[in-house]
Order: structure tokens, then sequence, then C-alpha cells
């Protein structure tokens, strides 16, 4: 078993190792070769996209013109390449570290690139707004200017003109104009309320100047921070990441395969030495199995032997229970055989003298029939005078009445009606009695059948009769209860067992209660309780024993309540005891209405074990 054991668990063992193998061994995704061919191009397509979109931004500052329908291209492919940088790259498996570096990499060039977008979006806005304000000044500054002199606001219009020329000069790249010398001038103009009167150029021109000196130092400093945006450093970051990730996978599939072929030929050495093994042990288990096939021959023809001597012995031993529970029975009735030829005696008797005197009226009333046949035999045609026809034919009849008088016939004739019927009554009785002792004395072999509980009860009483009437007087308590299915004669004997020994229980004169009555809804109850002198409690866990009594020698087998106890329990019964010294015993038995499993067989072939064992 333990070798069994083991070599299951290596098997297992085994395969699941093969199985790791071949998976660790399975190739890389096509879509994966192909992303990391690539992804070191589409890298560097960003990071060129995203210079290209750097310079023009600065060239577009130093030139102070608007970054154009160019910049925005370049931006929105720099902000939607990353997205399409392959997924396939990214969920290589490796070391924990590896994978951290690779997830850590590609984070940070999304975020860079990210930060990079978000910010030359911005510059774009900045210097679109900004190159429109430089260009209001240029192209819009002479006539604002003019418009003041021709107002007559000449110091304003001076005013604005230095405002203006500082602007422009502020706005290239070497200012010579300080920003605040522009702003304590704006504030003046802004001011005065006579400019507020002016058309509204002017405050154009005035939003213009301060939209330059707010936003040249904002968009300088964005510009910078862009310039120094290091995407390209992150870009070759992840490229170098996903390379070691992609060389690393490589290999390991590579060193699986080779551990899958190492691991195919020990594995094919191992099945070669098990077949050799198999084989071996083929042969073995070949000349084993034809030393097999002899034995079970000569053990079959032993075995064949065997069970016809125990089926024999077997048949002899049902046999042999059905005859000593048919002893038993017979002992039961061989107590009661004096009685019961008493009880047969007396109809005997009875009938033999209404026989007499029913011989003794027959002689009158046959000499009335002679006289009437004579008196009626006379015919007319043998008297040849009709005189002495009718005088001998009235003598005849006297004769009739005559005899009809003297003999008293008729109340000779209701004697005999009154004798016919008391002996129809004895010859019932003895019916009756012989019936029942049939019923009892059947070997039990008997069918099973449907039984009527209350008519068996009378049956057994009339059986027991002789014993019962000098002890104790029998009292009924029958209940509506249907037949039962059970084997009538066993029974019966049950009944006759009990009701015998509540009689000997009781030593001079007593009462005997048998009560039937529904036990539940699938059983009937019937109890038959005695006020005889009870059982002793040390002696109620034994009264079940075979061949257990507490009477004389000669007077009792032992085996009634054994029987009593095995027959009911194979009718799925129940014997219940209940027993106090001195005032009595009750014993109840509990029978199913309709008999569980199969009814075609008898109870008699329900082996009684105890029984069987004890005998």
């Amino acid at each position: 078993m333990k070798r069994a054991v083991i070599a299951v668990v290596l098997a297992l063992a085994a395969l699941a190792l093969l199985v790791s193998l071949a998976l660790e061994s399975r190739s890389l995704p096509v879509e994966t070769h192909v992303a990391q061919y690539t992804i070191a191009g589409d890298l560097e397509r960003i990071n060129a996209d995203f210079r290209a979109l750097v310079d023009t931004l600065k060239s577009s500052w130093e030139e102070q013109t608007p970054p154009g329908e160019g910049a925005r291209a370049l931006l929105a492919r720099v902000s939607s390449q990353p997205q399409q940088l392959p997924a396939s790259l990214f969920t290589m498996q490796g070391s924990a570290s590896q994978e951290a570096r690779l997830a850590g990499s590609h984070e940070t060039f999304l975020s860079a690139v990210t930060g990079a977008t978000s910010l030359a979006g911005e510059l774009i806005s900045d210097q679109t707004a900004y190159a429109a304000a430089v260009s209001f000044l240029r192209e819009s500054g002479a006539a604002v200017i003019q418009a003041l002199r021709d107002a007559g606001l000449d110091r304003q219009a001076a005013d604005t003109f230095q405002l203006v020329v500082g602007t422009l000069d502020f706005a290239g790249q070497n200012a010579s104009v300080r920003g605040s010398d522009l702003e304590r001038l704006l504030v003046t103009l802004g001011r005065d309320q006579r400019v507020d009167a002016m058309p509204g150029d002017f405050a154009v021109l005035l939003s213009s100047v301060s939209t330059i000196l707010k936003s040249k130092p904002l968009i300088e400093s964005k510009l910078n921070q862009l310039v120094g945006t290091p995407v390209g450093d992150h870009a070759q970051a992840l490229s170098t990441a996903a390379q070691d990730m992609y060389t690393v996978a490589v290999t390991r599939i590579e060193q699986a395969r080779l551990m899958l072929a190492v691991y195919a030929v020990v594995l094919l050495l191992a099945v070669g030495f098990i077949a050799l093994r198999l084989h071996g042990s083929y042969r073995e288990i070949n000349r084993a199995n034809a030393d097999l096939a002899a034995l079970n021959e000569s053990l079959e023809q032993r075995v064949a032997a065997r069970t016809q001597e125990l089926s024999g012995t077997l048949a002899d031993l049902k046999e042999s229970q059905v005859q000593l529970v048919q002893a038993e029975k017979m002992s039961s009735l061989g107590q009661l055989v004096a009685g019961i030829s008493h009880e047969i005696n007396t109809p005997l008797l009875y009938l033999a003298n209404n026989a007499e005197l029913i011989r003794e009226r027959l002689e009158p009333l046959r000499d009335f029939i002679s006289t009437c046949v004579n008196a009626f035999s006379i015919k007319s045609e043998d008297f040849a005078d009709r005189a002495e026809y009718q005088a001998k034919f009235v003598a005849a009849l006297r004769d009739v009445k005559v005899c009809l008088r003297d003999n008293e016939l008729d109340a000779a004739i209701e004697e005999i009606q009154d004798l016919t019927r008391d002996s129809i009554a004895g010859l019932g009785e003895l019916t009756e009695m012989a019936q029942s002792l049939k019923d009892f004395s059947r070997l039990d072999r008997a069918p099973i059948a449907s039984f009527d509980v209350n008519a068996g009860l009378d049956k057994t009483l009339l059986i027991a009769k002789n014993i019962v009437k000098h002890k104790a007087t029998v009292t009924k308590h029958y209940g509506e209860i249907p037949e039962i299915e059970c084997s009538p004669s066993q029974i019966n004997q049950v009944f006759l067992n009990i009701i015998t020994n509540a009689a000997q229980a009781i030593e001079k004169t007593g009462e005997i209660v048998i009560t039937t009555k529904l036990y539940d809804a699938d059983r009937v109850a019937i109890r038959i309780a005695d006020t005889g002198c009870g059982i002793p409690e040390e002696n109620l866990s034994r009264i079940r024993d075979p061949f257990f009594t507490t009477k004389e020698v000669g007077t009792g087998t032992g085996l009634g309540l054994s029987i009593v106890d095995e027959i009911i329990r194979s009718h799925h019964g129940e014997l219940q005891v209940e027993s106090v010294v001195g005032k009595g015993s009750a014993f109840t038995v509990i029978l199913p209405i309709k008999r569980p499993g199969s009814m075609e067989q008898s109870p008699a072939d329900d082996e009684l074990p105890e029984l069987k064992e004890a005998v």
C-alpha cells in the first residue's frame, strides 16, 4: 500500500513538472516579437516629434509669430503616439524586479509625455495671444496715436507713442526698456479720463500692451521648462527596460525547452525501464495465473461438494427447527389434552343420549305410519259390495285415529325436533373444537393470510377452556380492529402459550383480561393480563431465552416464550412484558396490519436465528 502511494505521488509530481515545463517553453506571441522590434522606432519618432514641437515653439517665439497649425499637428501626434505603443510588450512575465522596472519606466514616460504635451498646449495658446498683441501694436499703433493728436491730446499721444515703441522693444529678444517703466506709463494713461472717451481701438491697444507685459516672462518660463523636459531620456529608459524584459523572457523559454528535452529523454529511459520490468512481471503473472487456474479448478470442485453438503445440512436444520416448534406446540396441546377430551366427551354423550331418545320416539311414529299405509291401501275394486268397502275403510280410519291419540304423536314430533336442534348445536361445538385443533396443530409452513385477531383469540380460549375455567374468569375487551396479514397458526400458538402461562401463574382463582385495540395507524395491540404471581425482576430479562423455565422438570420445555418472541419478531412485531410480583403480569403483542416486504414468504421461512443457534 505504501509503495502504491509513493508511486502515485511520484507520477503526479512528474506530470506536474512536465506540464510546468511545457507551459514555460511556449513561444512568445508574434505580436510581442513585432512590438520589440518596433518599439525603439516608435519611441524615437515620439522623441523626434517632441523635439520638432519644441523647435517650432522656440522659432515662433523668437519671430513673434503664432505657432500655427503645424505646431498643433505635432502636439496631437505626440499626445496620441504613447497610447499606441503595443500593450503585449508590457504584459511579458519576468522577475518581480524586472516587471516593476518596466512598469515604472512606462509610467514615467507616459507621465513625462503627458506633462510636456499639456505644457506645449498652454504655450501654443499663450504664444498665439502674445503674437496677436504684438501684431496689433505694429499695425494699429500709429493710427491710434494719430487719432489722439487729431483729438487735441498731444501729450497723451506722445505718451502713447512712447508706450507703443517701448512695448515693441520690450517684446524683442534683446529688450532695452524695463517692463516696470512701461507698466507705470500704462497706469498713467489708464487713469486719464479724457482718454476713456477715445474710440475702442485705444482700449485694445492698452489691453495688448498689458498682455505683452504679463505673458512674456510666463512664456519664457514655460518654454524653458518644456525644453528641459527629458522625454528622450525617459523614452530611452523605457526602450532599455523593454529590451531587457524581452531578452529575459526569450532566455527563460530557451532554458525551459532545453530542460523539457532533457526531461523527455529521462522519461523515455524511465518508460523503457518500466516496460522491461512489466514484461518480466507479465511473465511471472502468466505463470501465477496458470497455477491459480489449476487451484481454482480444484477449489471449485471442493466448494461445489461443500456447498451441496451445507445445503443438505441447512435443509435438515430448517426441518429440525420446524419440527421443534411443532413439538413445543404439541407439548402445549398435550398439557391441555385431558381438558380437551372432557370438552369433546360432554357433547358426544349428549349427542348419544339425544340419538337414543330420538330412536325411542320414532317407534310410535313408525307404527302410525304403518297403520296409515294399511288404511290407505284399501281399494274399492277389491270389494264387490260398496257397503263392505266403506265399512272396512271407516274401521281403518278409526284405527289411525286411535293410534294417533294413544301414542301422542304431536308431542313426540315436537320432542324429536328439540332433540335434533340440540344435537346440531352439539355437533357445531365439536366442529368448532376440531377446526381450532386443526388450525393450531398445523405445521408452521402455512402461507400468509388475512387473520381476524378477535376470532383467533376466541378459538384459542376454546382450546384452553378446560385449564382456564378452573383458574380464572376471562374478561374480553375487543376493539374494532382490521384483519392483519400473518401466519394464523403461528399467531394462534402465540395466544395459546401466553393464555396458558397466564392460567398457570394463577395459584387459586383470578382473572384474565384480554384487550385488543389499534396501537397506531399501522399496528394492532393484543394485551393479555393476569392476576397471577408475577415474574421476579431478575427473571424478566431471561424469560425469552431458549430452554429457560421456572417450572418443575417435566412440566415445561422452556421454549414457549422463546418461540413466542421469535414468531412475533418474524412478523415484524414486538412483545412487551410488564410484571409485578404478587399482582400479576401483562403481555402486549404488537403486530403490523400490513406485513412489510414480500407477502408471499412464510414467517416459518424467516429463520428463527436465536432458536436455531440454541438448537
